[in-house]
């Protein structure tokens, strides 16, 4: 089921578009990967998503419900986290979260439990006499995800929401947000460590100067990217780049005894193997490698601006 649309959504300043016929879909459950590079329109897009901004024209709809026409009750089933967390610097932790928790109507009675949930899930808990202003960079990011996750959203909207955290906090935001996509929360989110979005997302669209490139699931990215052949040799990999040279097959040595070869389908694998050993080459290694995200959302890049 389709819970975010946009139809040939855009926004001009002036006669700049910054987000040009923007059509994208995210599924109940899904975690949507908005990936771009800065200045792309990844912010604008999801400023337009939350009303903060209004587009220049296009349309947005939740659960095929136009955003126009969506009562004001409806916004307490989203949670975001847009650009830099905001908190009370000079109120503790636990004092944020409970004016938070308010603000979203959550009931007196429930409060402290959904505090101390949170606070848990986030590795916040020892912090929460602390006062904001002498927290690090990757706890007041954390403030900032405890603030949209604090009244249970159905929809999250993040921009950059991994921003300052050390390698264990990003494998708790991760496992949290997989966990609520299992549990049936639509997630959106911009990040620029493809590495951590690559274990997390089920979706991805591609922006490039405010123009969508791709849209595809996780399962046509497996399709679509390349992937090269790994080989390592018990000698100089010279004669094994001209060997493969013959074969028209292209190359790129990795070190003096390391390849790649791109170009080359799977069912070949094995006869080019045969061949090598044949030609007492004596493959130490032979295996495929796979386009990482990062690799694949580069290429792309690079194949929408020759366009």
């Amino acid at each position: 089921m389709s819970i975010i649309q946009t139809k040939k959504l855009t926004k001009s300043y002036g006669s700049k578009n910054s987000v040009y016929d923007i059509n994208l879909t995210a599924n109940e459950g899904e975690i949507y990967g908005f990936l771009g590079l800065n200045g792309a329109g990844k912010t604008t897009t999801m400023r337009m998503l939350l009303k903060m901004i209004n587009p220049t024209s296009g349309e947005i709809y939740y659960s095929g419900q136009s955003i126009s026409k969506l009562p004001s009750e409806f916004w307490n089933q989203v949670g975001y986290l847009i650009e830099t967390p905001h908190a009370y610097p000079n109120f503790t932790v636990e004092e944020n979260l409970i004016l938070y928790a308010k603000q979203r109507l959550i009931p007196d009675s429930e409060i402290k439990k959904r505090i101390d949930d949170i606070s848990q899930q986030l590795l916040l808990d020892n912090y929460l006499q602390v006062k904001v202003k002498d927290l690090s960079l990757g706890n007041n990011q954390k403030i900032g995800l405890a603030k949209a996750l604090i009244h249970r959203p159905k929809i999250l909207l993040l921009d950059e929401p991994t921003n300052g955290l050390d390698p264990e906090g990003l494998v708790v935001v991760r496992n949290l947000l997989l966990e609520m996509a299992k549990d049936g929360t639509t997630i959106f989110i911009s990040s620029h460590l493809l590495d951590e979005m690559e274990k997390l997302v089920s979706r991805i669209g591609i922006l490039a100067h405010g123009c969508l490139l791709r849209e595809l699931n996780f399962s046509e990215f497996e399709t679509c990217r390349e992937s090269k052949l790994y080989i390592k040799t018990d000698g100089s990999v010279k004669n094994l780049e001209h060997y493969l040279a013959t074969k028209n097959l292209q190359c790129t040595s990795v070190s003096e005894q390391e390849i790649l070869v791109s170009d080359i389908s799977i069912n070949q694998y094995s006869a080019l193997l045969q061949q090598l050993e044949n030609q007492k080459f004596n493959p130490m290694i032979f295996q495929p490698v796979n386009e990482s995200l990062e690799e694949f959302f580069i290429r792309t890049i690079k194949e929408g601006k020759s366009l």
